[in-house]
């Protein structure tokens, strides 16, 4: 019986039950989930609807996210044990035209580097080369060249910093090395050889299938994302497809490299992907998979997340007993992460005959958008307020003031905003991030930076004139050497 044929067997209510509390927990609209035990396909079913109000079922598609770099690193390895491509080879070696602003650190870069993370790219430059929506024949090679403009944060080998940006310049050699684009690749040597028939590595796939959009969060409530496909991000986070697909792919995981008689790597290749080569934050890091122990059983655990805006991914591998749980969900809000991983782990335990345990919400993930409106707010009602004093039905207080007052005053009313201004265009900085990567992944608290940013320095130029003004009155012997207060007449 071939291993993606068999019907589900046993009692999968108490799982299915966790991952719909979970989907409600965190407003996720629908979601797809797969059970592999003893290396063969026990349960698979749909929750919710997508965003077209249609019923999610196992063949419903969705985007991976990062679940597309252990794809990414099978295409590298075929190419290693093909004797085409060398893990300790020099990247330049396959892409002479590959750049970082470091041209001694660039020569340094081996393929195993980009692997494991490893590189010395920073994190943040993955900013730079992700989210473009380039559908363009050139599109990757395109983004790997925009590399050239980022400085190295460490030796090559020298510490692990988790990119996306070194998984694109694998892509982009994979493209130089076969001569063929990344996706054509993907198809001809691994979704085609695996059945993956309704994979999506290409826009023309992402317009065949018919991808729905996926949701992200503003103030609490899924609202739908529709963005393009994007060519250029294929090697670290838009491959995607059904969670029936994804399943023929862990089982060739699973089986060693094989499926159905089909082979796409040599065990012990598939092995190598799978053993932890460095130690990562929390766990360590393989050849595109993360490795660590399942939490509530020291299981050896294979696994890897993956999110876009609008979807999220968990494919979680318990290898010594032909086990995995595969969870696809169309919406998730990157200030919930765990709370969206935590549904998958939790069913794992499941599965391991565990209890799932809890995920507490995240209060930031509520605060931060309230506290960004609220902020707004505020400035709002500061740069309305000398307006707001000079109402019908007010009279005018007089306080006289010095031109040292004045300017003293307008120092300070002009500094705090400028400084705020500055800080909060910066603080995604401090993160990995930017204003623009915090509008897409969070939208409401990107708008409600912008918006505070923009009024910030709208108070600033505001509070330099009134200043202006009240010098120039009072060089002029005018009234205004005096500030005024607007204090409500007494009816």
């Amino acid at each position: 019986m071939s291993p993606v044929a068999a019907a589900d067997a046993g009692d999968w209510s108490e799982m299915d039950a966790f991952v719909r509390s979970r989907l409600e927990a965190s407003g996720t609209p629908g979601a797809a989930l797969a059970v592999i035990e003893d290396g063969r396909v026990v349960h698979q079913r749909g929750f919710g609807e997508d965003s077209r109000g249609r019923a999610v079922t196992p063949d419903t598609p969705f985007l991976w996210g990062s679940v597309s770099k252990p794809i990414t690193g099978l295409a590298v390895m075929q190419l290693v044990e093909a004797g085409r491509v060398d893990l300790d080879a020099p990247v330049r070696t396959y892409l002479p035209w590959f750049r970082l602003s470091d041209p001694d650190v660039s020569g340094g870069i081996k393929v195993r580097h980009l692997l494991t993370n490893t590189s010395g790219i920073p994190a943040s430059a993955s900013g730079e080369i992700g989210d473009r929506y380039d559908n363009a024949p050139s599109a990757l090679a395109n983004a790997v060249r925009d590399l050239a403009q980022i400085a190295p944060v460490a030796e090559p080998g020298e510490s692990y910093a988790y990119s996306s940006a070194g998984y694109a310049v694998l892509g982009a050699l994979v493209e130089e090395v076969s001569g063929r684009p990344f996706g054509t690749y993907l198809h001809e040597r691994i979704l085609g050889p695996l059945g993956m028939e309704h994979a999506v590595v290409t826009e023309r796939d992402f317009e065949r299938e018919r991808v729905a959009p996926g949701h992200r969060f503003v103030f609490g409530t899924p609202v739908q994302f529709d963005a393009p496909y994007d060519t250029s991000g294929v090697p670290f986070s838009h491959v995607g497809g059904s969670v029936r697909d994804l399943t023929r792919f862990t089982l060739a995981e699973l089986g060693g490299g094989q499926l159905d008689g089909r082979r796409v790597l040599s065990a012990n290749g598939i092995a190598d992907t799978q053993r932890g080569h460095v130690d990562s934050s929390v766990d360590r890091f393989g050849l595109g998979w993360s490795v660590s122990t399942l939490k509530g059983t020291g299981e050896r655990m294979v696994w890897k997340s993956g999110a876009l805006p609008g979807h999220e991914a968990m494919v979680i591998m318990l290898p010594d007993r032909g086990r995995a749980v595969i969870l696809l969900q169309n919406a998730f809000d990157l200030l919930r992460a765990e709370e969206f991983h935590e549904a998958a782990f939790g069913a794992a335990r499941i599965l391991s005959g565990v209890d799932p345990g809890t995920t507490p919400a995240n209060p930031l993930a509520t605060i931060l958008p309230w506290a960004m409106a609220g902020l707004a707010a505020v400035l709002l009602l500061c740069l309305a307020a000398p307006a707001l004093r000079r109402r019908p039905g007010w009279r005018a207080v007089v306080h006289a003031r010095s031109r040292r007052r004045i300017v003293l005053t307008a120092i300070t009313s002009v500094t705090i905003p400028l400084i705020l201004a500055v800080l909060l265009w910066w603080l995604p900085s401090t993160m990995g991030g930017t204003v623009a990567m915090v509008l897409l992944w969070i939208p409401d608290v990107g708008w409600g930076v912008v918006a505070a940013v923009v009024l910030a320095l709208l108070l600033a130029v505001e509070r330099t004139a009134l200043a202006a003004l009240d010098l120039r009155r009072q060089g002029s012997g005018g009234s205004s050497d005096a500030s005024e207060r607007q204090v409500r007449l007494p009816r």
